[in-house]
């Protein structure tokens, strides 16, 4: 199995991040794309890129079978990861969210 990307623009979201430091980090412009990363020989993501503007975050994310049980690299998942992943079949707990 090779390993693959899935893309998805939200053309008029604005990026709403919170950094692992507690620091608010809000673009200044609208559009937020994400890009989630499968390893090689794997199905589950293990990463997604959300980049807006100049703000780009990397965020690790690890799972339970199809359930999102931990992520890293942000205090709270942005939302539209979490919709990429729910799109994709993935179980996201709304306690993941700020």
């Amino acid at each position: 199995m090779q390993p693959r990307t899935v893309t998805r623009f939200f053309p008029r979201n604005e990026a709403f991040l919170v950094h692992q430091t507690g620091a608010q980090l809000t673009a200044t412009s609208k559009g937020v794309k994400v890009i989630l990363h499968t390893r090689e020989d794997e199905s589950s993501p293990c990463c997604a890129e959300l980049i807006s503007g100049n703000h780009y975050a990397e965020i690790g994310l690890s799972f339970d079978g199809k359930e999102l049980f931990d992520f890293d690299g942000a205090f709270y998942l942005p939302r539209e990861i979490g919709a990429v992943l729910r799109t994709a079949g993935y179980l996201v707990s709304e306690e993941f969210f700020a």
